[in-house]
Parts: C-alpha cells; sequence; structure tokens
C-alpha cells in the first residue's frame, strides 16, 4: 500500500508540478487512512482467530480437568472403601484373638520351658549354615559381573 501512495505521488508531481502538492498531501492522506483501515482489520482478524484458538485450549484443558476430578474421586471413593474394609477385617482379628487368648501364665511357663530346653549340636549347625546362606545370597553385583564380591 505504501509503494503504491509513493508511485500515485511521483506520477501527480510530474504531471501537475506546482500544483501537484495540494493533491499529493490528499493522496498521502487518503493512503495512509486506507492503510490504517486495513491494518485495523488485519488486526482485528488476527485477534478473533488468536481468541478462537485459545478459547479451544481452554475448553479442552476444562473437559481434561473434569475428567481427572472424576478420577480422583472415584479413586477417592475406593480408597474409603478398603479403608473401611481393613478396619473391619482388624475388627475381628481383634475379635479372634480375644477368643483364642491364651492366659499369660501359660505363655510364661511356655517360654520358660523353651529358655531352659539345651540345643543340641544339629540346631547350632543350621544355624551357622543359614546365616552363611543368607550372607551369600545378598548379591549387590549384576549379572555377568566379573568384579570381585566384597568381603564381607
Amino acid at each position: 500500500m505504501v509503494f503504491f501512495t509513493c508511485v500515485l505521488i511521483v506520477i501527480i508531481f510530474y504531471f501537475l508540478q506546482t500544483d501537484g502538492l495540494i493533491y499529493v498531501t490528499i493522496v498521502a492522506v487518503v493512503g495512509e487512512m486506507i492503510n490504517l483501515f486495513l491494518t485495523q482489520t488485519a488486526i482485528k482478524a488476527v485477534k478473533k482467530k488468536t481468541t478462537l484458538k485459545f478459547v479451544n485450549v481452554m475448553r479442552k484443558y476444562k473437559i481434561k480437568i473434569k475428567a481427572q476430578r472424576k478420577t480422583i474421586e472415584e479413586l477417592q471413593r475406593i480408597q474409603e472403601e478398603s479403608v473401611l474394609k481393613v478396619m473391619a477385617a482388624n475388627k475381628k482379628i481383634k475379635e479372634y484373638e480375644e477368643r483364642l487368648k491364651v492366659p499369660e501364665s501359660e505363655q510364661a511357663k511356655a517360654m520358660e520351658i523353651s529358655s531352659t530346653q539345651p540345643k543340641s549340636a544339629d540346631a547350632k549347625k543350621d544355624l551357622k549354615t543359614n546365616d552363611k546362606n543368607d550372607k551369600q545370597a545378598f548379591d549387590d553385583l549384576p549379572s555377568g559381573s566379573n568384579r570381585k564380591k566384597l568381603p564381607f
């Protein structure tokens, strides 16, 4: 648009020379008005497009947030139900423990008997081999590693 205005100004100057100054000024002002109008129209169109784009993005995020809230509520409901089930199971366990409760005097006698009995040599050997197996079973090296194992 600016190029078109410049071409008009040059043509008017060439043909009208001194009287053309007024016409050139009028043409330049009209050209700038048209340029401003077109620029304003383009800005409004871009503003509408970006507004629509962001409205769509916001709508999608709102839908996603609603879905996430719904799943959170469902998970909370499931958690509450499972907590209630665990509490009920714990109550039943306590009831069964109370039913099966052995008097403390019998427990003390059982502890004394087990502590006074001498352990056999085979039992001591079994404990030692179990300790060694436990130490050997722990291995922090990846499979196929050539690195030496630590002595402890």
